[in-house]
Order: C-alpha cells, then structure tokens, then sequence
C-alpha cells in the first residue's frame, strides 16, 4: 500500500467533492459538473435555509441558482431518483437505478403495501391525462374505491401509489410546482437515446466503485455503496481486482487501520491542488459529511444534526451548519434564513476547539455570511449572541 498522510488524504476528498478552487464549475453548464463529478445532490423537506440540493450545489458552482437544477430536469440532463436518499442524479447515470427498481417492483411495496387499484388508476390517467400531481386526484371520485372491502380513496394512499410507481420506474419527477412532484410516465420523460441496457451485476458494483471514488478522493470499502443491500462482498472483491490490475491504488491512510483506495491520479493532483482559505458554510446533507463515521474517522469532526435532538440536549442549535476551511471543519453555525423580514439570524456559532481567538476565521466567515444572505435572498444579518463586528 501506498502510504499517505491524514492532510493529503483531506486534500483529496475536499478536492473530489468540488469544494475548493482546483475544480471550477460555473453556471448551468457547471451545476450538471458538479452533479456528475459528486453523483448526487440529496432533496430534502427542511427550509430553514435554502434546501438542501440547492444549497450543496450552490457550495460547489460559481453563479448558481436554483432555477438552474430546474432547467436541467427540463431539458433532461437531471432527474429525481434515490440514492442515499431522495435525490437529483445526472441522467447519464439513470441505468444504474435499474436494480433498485426491480428490487422495488419485487417487493410488496415501497414503505407501505402496493394497492394495485389504485395503481391502475394512476397510470391510466397519467397515461390518458399527461403529468399530474397527488392533488389532481379528486376525493370522492367513484373510481377510486376498488374491491369488495370499498377500500375508500384519501390523499396520502394516492400519494404512495405514486410514490410506488416512481420507484418501480413507471413514473418519473418532470417538475414541481412548490415542492409538490408532477409525474409523467417514463416513457415520456426519458430523453432519445438513453442507455437503457439492464447493467450486469458486476457493472454495477463497478458503478458504484468508480462513482463513490471519483466524489470522494479515497474511500475504505466500507464506505463505498454502504447502503446497497448485499453488496459488501462483491464490492471488496471487485476492489481487490481493480487494485491487481493498476485501475485502483491502495492507500495507508496516517492514523488509519484499514487500507483505503483512490484512482491512480490522485497523487498527481495533490501536486496542484490549490490552499484553500474561505470558509464554506455547508449543508448537513452534503455529500462531503453525509457519512458521519467517515467525517469523524478522516477530518476528526464529530457532527450531529440538532434539529432530530431534543432541544435541552443540544450543543450547539436546531439546523447548525458546518463550517469547513481548506481541509480542516473549524466550527458550526445556527442559521436560520427568515424570509418576510428577509434577515439571516446567527442563532448560535460554535469553534472547535482552540479556534474561537483566531481573528482570520472571524473575517472569512464574515465574508461567507454575506454571500449566503444572499443565496438565502436576504439583506441583513443579524445575531442573537454576541459577535465581532455585529
């Protein structure tokens, strides 16, 4: 194994997820970059600040706006689909979601039990109708009453069967109005010309392989495809394969046990890998920090997303946001973006520890605070807590 040190092996992560200078994605044309250099941007329903996809896009690309993802699902270069949740993925990855699909079509249902009736009726009016949404679905609508039980119509039943038949594959997100989803049929929403190809078994973990190591500089096995079922074993297969072949290069991780993998030009990058010193207000959905053991284990950052903590047991506030300079996370902060006042609010700001004196960190996130205001469509930045300069 090749041996590296803990600050390279940061280095090379933050560099792969996009977030310093050395990768430069701008505008439109940039937001579909960054989504297939990272391979997701998570949805999420929480708005204390600008949701969670357009906020780890908008960490990544110079000018980003979040008109910007919606046109690229419009014009069919992105689409909504799960991976480590809800998420937009670029299309040229949409065969790679065939299994999950199947895996979906096979089961008794997606979270709740399949209603064949109503799934019949979905697909007939999507298909007669074009795209809907749940709410285009009338209560009281005699149709929808299927089988001698009278199993009666309600907003969250249609809701799940449309929800089913999007993770089957049958329907696809081509919108939204607010964040309520109009689907189409697949057939429809697809552009020309898209793989379509079931991938073999050893396609697909390769798929996950190269994805996971492309977004994340080094990987342990662990770490890749973590939330595919029963996929360890052919994923550390593959990986010895690869590494025996010179596709992969085994890393030995500073302070770390088990061996780690990146491609073979990750070396070669370090070499002109830019010193980051803005500090970036992140997401606690982003990619970078979606897998807390990984976040902990490499960049010594134990971080809790307060929001699901009972309030008299959080440190540091209800939606803190990580604050990452170059390779090292120097703190947290409570945002909250208020819309009719158009204030962002520092509820709460947290150094790590030995951080808090430093002056330089006081003026970047100043910096970085006025930016996000803006992001935000905010004018002022106010604090509840005492702060230099507030």
């Amino acid at each position: 194994m090749h041996p590296i040190s803990l600050k390279d092996a940061r280095a090379l992560a933050v560099h792969s997820q996009g977030l310093n200078s050395s990768l430069s994605f701008t505008g439109k044309e940039g937001a579909l970059q960054a989504l297939e250099q990272i391979g997701y941007a998570q949805i999420d329903t929480l708005s204390v600040v600008n949701r969670a996809h357009h906020h780890v896009l908008w960490s990544r690309v110079k000018g980003y706006q979040p008109h910007h993802l919606h046109e690229l699902v419009v014009e069919k270069n992105a689409f909504e689909y799960w991976a480590h949740a809800a998420a937009y993925l670029p299309m040229r990855d949409y065969r790679f979601t065939i299994p999950r699909q199947e895996e979906v079509k096979a089961s008794d249902g997606m979270w709740h039990h399949r209603n064949p009736g109503l799934i019949r009726y979905a697909l007939d009016r999507i298909r007669a109708e074009g795209p809907l949404m749940s709410r285009d679905f009338a209560k009281g609508d005699g149709r929808l009453y299927f089988g001698n039980n009278k199993e009666g119509w309600s907003a969250s039943a249609i809701s799940h069967s449309l929800f089913q038949l999007f993770m089957e594959g049958e329907l696809m997100v081509v919108g939204r109005k607010g964040f309520q989803k109009i689907y189409d049929l697949t057939e429809r929403a697809l552009p020309p010309g898209v793989d379509l190809r079931h991938p073999s078994r050893e396609e697909y973990i390769r798929h996950l392989i190269e994805r996971d190591i492309r977004a994340h500089g080094v990987l342990k096995a662990t770490e890749i495809g973590y939330l595919i079922k029963n996929s360890s074993a052919d994923i550390s297969r593959l990986l010895t394969q690869m590494a025996e072949a010179g596709e992969l290069l085994p890393l030995a991780v500073e302070g770390q046990s088990a061996p780690y993998y990146a491609f073979p030009s990750a070396l070669e990058a370090l070499e002109t890998l830019s010193r980051e010193r803005r500090i970036r207000i992140l997401s606690p959905f982003d990619n970078l920090i979606i897998q807390r053991k990984r976040l902990e284990e490499l960049f010594g950052f134990p971080y809790t997303l307060e929001c699901y903590v009972p309030k008299e047991k959080r440190k540091v506030g209800y939606f803190s946001l990580p604050l990452l300079r170059g390779t090292d996370f120097v703190g947290q902060a409570d945002l909250k973006a208020e819309r009719k006042t158009k204030v962002l609010w520092i509820k709460n700001l947290v150094w790590e520890d030995g951080k808090a004196e430093q002056e330089h960190l006081w003026k970047g996130l100043a910096q970085s605070l006025k930016a996000f205001a803006a992001f935000n469509h905010c004018e002022r930045i106010d604090s509840e807590i005492p702060l230099p300069g507030f």
